[in-house]
């Protein structure tokens, strides 16, 4: 995929939103990032300029980090629900489908199971990318009303300036026409 050539490429910053007046602080503290080969592929690994590389996660270090309150505050991550409610009802209509053909308990069981898997991952994944697309066509509005907003603004702006070069003109070109009722010589 990349390329030796690609190192020399200069980093791209990107400026503010439109109509954003100062810039985020991401804009005025940029963070300079090099990319460094990876032995296994031909991909690069990122990381900021002056970092030591953080230590590699291990499936110890991930268990550790779960904590029972996670298990009893599953209903609030995001398409967590809609995925085990359809994992449900796949794998109840498949088991009980198996069944019914003829199968076994223990066979039913583990094509219920695996029916139950398998609908919750599809569930899950179509939920976020739905998600991600609504995320990406909000992000989209965001800016158009911003650009839309930055425009109106400047037309707003230019039409007061024009106003106010008109009544500058109009009052300089009134006081060289108006007389005065005395002169001084």
């Amino acid at each position: 995929m990349a390329q030796n050539n690609k190192e020399t490429l200069p980093l791209r910053v990107q400026g503010p939103p439109p109509g954003v007046t100062a810039p985020s602080d991401d804009v005025r503290n940029p963070q300079v990032y090099e990319t460094f080969p990876n032995s296994n592929s031909q991909s690069h690994t990122v990381k900021p300029t002056g970092q030591k590389n953080p230590p590699q996660p291990t499936i110890k270090d991930g268990i550790q980090s779960i904590k029972p309150d996670d298990f009893f505050n599953v209903h609030k991550i995001p398409c967590a629900r809609q995925g085990l409610m359809t994992g449900i009802g796949a794998g109840a209509a498949v088991g009980m489908g198996r069944y019914f053909v003829g199968g076994t308990i223990p066979k039913s069981t583990n094509w219920a199971f695996g029916a139950f898997f398998i609908g919750s991952i599809i569930q899950w994944e179509y939920c976020r990318t739905q998600r991600a697309n609504e995320r990406m066509a909000v992000a989209r509005i965001v800016e158009v009303m911003d650009k839309k907003q930055a425009e109106k603004k400047a037309q707003a702006e230019a039409a007061r300036l024009k106003q106010e070069a008109e009544k500058a003109k109009q009052d300089a070109v009134t006081a060289v026409t108006k007389k005065s009722w005395y002169k001084f010589w």
